[in-house]
């Protein structure tokens, strides 16, 4: 297994990855129409504008395929956000997540207080508190008409 930064030619792959996560995580939570109009020429194009603009974005390979990726975003100088983290189907459950989480810990910086925002419907939730997440905020969010509720999962700085 090998993590590394995204570059273009893995943008297919992360918006595969991408949709199909939503569509199999979030049936029932989202609206169908949601994501039923989720498709991967737009969800690759959005990745390609993030990567433009220098988004932390990295890749998890397995015997050369791409099982999943991260990205996240400094906040300010003593927090950092991943702003996503998917794995194919076929590929959770293997440590792969709890190795790319802390990889993005490490190279969003670990004297800072890291965070995450997740559908709080969302199953795998329990991954994160599995991990060391400690339940944070709530917010809700209205996509397609419908509000969904998010929690904030928080991962406190290492110790050096």
């Amino acid at each position: 297994m090998k993590i590394r930064k995204a570059e273009k030619k893995d943008l297919a792959d992360v918006a595969r990855i991408h949709v199909e996560a939503w569509k199999s995580v979030y049936r029932g939570i989202m609206p169908d129409e949601v994501l039923d109009a989720r498709n991967l020429d737009a969800q690759q194009i959005v990745w390609g504008e993030e990567l433009d603009k220098g988004a932390k974005l990295y890749v998890c390979e397995q015997e050369g395929n791409i099982v999943g990726f991260a990205s996240g975003h400094e906040v300010d100088a003593f927090h950092a956000e991943i702003d996503t983290l998917y794995f194919q189907e076929s590929d959770r459950g293997k440590g792969y997540g709890l190795q790319m989480l802390d990889y993005m810990r490490h190279v969003l910086g670990e004297e800072k207080q890291i965070s995450l925002w997740c559908v709080k419907e969302n199953p795998n939730r329990t991954f994160y508190e599995a991990n060391g997440g400690e339940t944070g905020l709530e917010k809700t969010v209205q996509i397609g008409g419908k509000e969904i509720a998010g929690i904030q999962y928080l991962f406190e700085k290492r110790r050096k």
